[in-house]
């Protein structure tokens, strides 16, 4: 089984609060222990304990196959590219990492840092932060070639395609077609949004399958809402998870973690939000 999460954004009560509930013996019993860790993006930023968070992140590299890809802020911070929504105690606490504490962002012969995406063959995953589109063959409209990137595309909300300053909006159906240029029968993982989402391509059709209502149950002292996503074969998923990290969340509001998980058999991903 996959721990799948996605903007931790240097919370590291966020992280933790993830790991303490699915590494409890009662969530166990109930769906399995995870074997692989699956981190979609946003590390850093916007939360206020980055040295802790990467720390943890490193230690669970040595215990665990970890499949791990940049986000927009990690990239934001590594390269020293100013993005919004991180607090003055959010800033002074990045500028105290050290090179030591980044070494988790492995750096690429062409310095540029860790992956912009990921696919596991085996099992039929093309793990995103964003999006999975292929900057070079999206048609420029806007000046800035950043928010082409894979790490900032966003899945659209509307029936069309655009550029705008917080990225390139993409249609599901973009998406599935550059993912099978390299899989069949596969599952887009991406965060990046803070909002979940599940989109199924069959043979005559693209569909949004999120449930709409929670399923509610009780682990230890956590309540849970889930949605369970049953994976069908002969058909293309893209699966987006929620704010791992409370802390990422910007412009007011209240959030709680989010985190997902995908089991083998039967394959079956499921969504938690924490009340």
């Amino acid at each position: 089984m996959d721990l799948v999460f996605s903007d931790i954004h240097a919370d590291i009560d966020g992280l933790e609060t993830i790991l303490d509930l699915t590494n409890s013996s009662e969530f166990q019993s109930r769906y399995g222990k995870f074997s692989r860790i699956i981190n979609l993006g946003d590390l850093l930023e916007r939360g206020t304990s980055p040295k802790q968070v990467l720390h943890k992140m490193n230690e669970m590299s040595k215990s665990y196959p970890m499949i791990s890809v940049m986000g927009n802020h990690d990239e934001g911070f590594l390269y020293k590219k100013f993005l919004s929504g991180s607090s003055y105690a959010s800033i002074k606490e990045h500028e105290l990492l050290s090179e030591k504490d980044t070494e988790f962002f492995k750096q690429n012969k062409d310095e540029t840092f860790g992956d912009q995406y990921s696919i596991d063959r085996k099992a039929n995953l093309f793990c995103v932060h964003g999006g999975p589109l292929d900057p070079n063959k999206i048609t420029k409209n806007g000046d800035d070639p950043w928010l082409y990137q894979r790490t900032w595309q966003r899945l659209s909300e509307e029936d069309f395609e655009f550029y705008s300053y917080s990225g390139y909006h993409y249609k599901a159906e973009s998406a599935f077609d550059e993912a099978k240029t390299e899989l069949d029968d596969f599952i887009i993982l991406c965060g990046h949004q803070h909002m979940e989402a599940a989109i199924r391509q069959s043979k005559s059709e693209i569909t949004n399958i999120l449930p709409f209502k929670y399923e509610t149950e009780k682990i230890g002292k956590y309540v849970l809402r889930k949605r369970q996503i049953p994976i069908e074969k002969n058909c293309n998923y893209l699966v987006r998870v929620g704010l791992g990290g409370p802390q990422g969340y910007y412009g007011g509001g209240f959030a709680r973690p989010h985190f997902g998980i995908l089991q083998d058999d039967p394959k079956t991903i499921v969504l938690f939000e924490l009340e």
